[in-house]
């Protein structure tokens, strides 16, 4: 695995967190796993794009 994507993965794949999990999802344990990682991904990579986009025009 390239080693800058695996300090990521590690940093933000994180334990299952139940009590995250929205109550329609509390049966399915992996999809509820996969939408918060894949929530906490995409929050990432806004936040991302957006210091990168505000670093070229100024806050």
């Amino acid at each position: 695995m390239i080693p800058d994507i695996e300090a990521l993965y590690n940093a933000w794949v994180c334990d299952p967190k139940p009590h995250l999990w929205p109550d329609c999802l509390r049966d399915h344990p992996m999809k509820a796993h996969g939408l918060y990682c894949f929530r906490e991904g995409l929050r990432l990579g806004l936040l991302l794009a957006s210091d990168a986009f505000l670093s070229k025009i100024g806050p």
